[in-house]
């Protein structure tokens, strides 16, 4: 976990410790954060904590910690663009006694490129007689990214799930067939078609899928409000409830789903709020 630390700590822009001397805590969290950018909390003590809850964005986790300390990997969504701050709240008991911090986190803007794709018009606009399977397949995914499960920040930098490039990067305003259609969630990656696809981090499945626009896909759980997203993928070798470790087989890439050809879209959010995870990649 130190090497995580120390991984996202080159990563940020300013840290700023709290000390609640009295108690022997202290918080490290960034002074300002980019749209779209992950960040490092951790919480460590001399005292032995019973637990600590994390509220960010009005959304909250549940921390597991290691010798006193407990770090968490948190992030902001582009749809939440614009400048101003936003309040980070930090809740820990100890002996008994509930001691609380509240601090502002400053969020700037970031510039993402804009990129034109081409799909058959099939692609571009779903049929009618698709659209409950659509809004069915939309609403678990929605669930899915949800799970906040107690945990702790995982082992830094992430397993990189397939050893390729980017064909596209995560922000990227899309435009199909020149019609806007919202910003890249994620990374697409470069892989062919059969090539394995590996867990990014320990932590347990919580759907699979064949659906229209993610086509085969997987959702795992690393806990904290956690999940990484795979997807366009040939096979998915696992199932919900199914534990997996870190690099572990996960199925294969392909190009299911609405693509122009085989990759890998990989994604990361914390309780719905998908970050860029290209900085967490080795």
């Amino acid at each position: 976990m130190k090497r995580a630390i120390s991984v996202l700590m080159m990563l940020l822009f300013i840290q700023t410790a709290l000390y609640a001397a009295e108690k022997n805590i202290t918080v490290t969290f960034p002074a300002q954060v980019e749209i779209g950018q992950p960040f490092l909390v951790s919480i460590r003590s001399e005292s032995e904590i019973d637990s600590v809850t994390i509220s960010w964005q009005e959304k909250e986790c549940v921390l597991t910690g290691d010798n006193g300390t407990f770090n968490v990997l948190l992030g902001t969504d582009l749809k939440n663009a614009g400048t101003g701050t936003s309040e980070l709240r930090i809740s820990c008991s100890l002996n008994g006694q509930l001691l609380e911090e509240k601090r502002n986190i400053h969020l700037i803007t970031r510039k993402y490129p804009r990129e034109n794709l081409k799909v058959s018009p099939e692609k571009l606009t779903p049929p009618a007689s698709l659209s409950e399977r659509i809004k069915r397949e939309a609403a678990l995914g929605r669930e899915a990214i949800q799970t906040n499960t107690p945990g702790s920040a995982p082992v830094l930098p992430l397993f990189k799930p397939v050893p390729g490039g980017y064909s596209s990067v995560y922000g990227k305003s899309r435009y199909l067939n020149g019609q806007f259609k919202g910003r890249h969630g994620g990374l697409d990656m470069r892989a062919a078609r059969g090539s394995p696809i590996k867990a990014t981090s320990s932590g347990t499945v919580v759907l699979t899928g064949d659906f229209w626009f993610a086509g085969k896909c997987i959702y795992i759980d690393h806990g904290a409000g956690l999940i990484s997203f795979y997807c366009h993928m040939s096979k998915v070798s696992k199932s919900k409830g199914e534990k997996v470790k870190r690099g572990e087989v996960i199925g294969l890439s392909g190009k299911s789903g609405r693509v122009t050809g085989p990759h890998l879209h990989f994604s990361v959010s914390w309780r719905g709020e998908f970050f860029d995870p290209a900085p967490l990649l080795k």
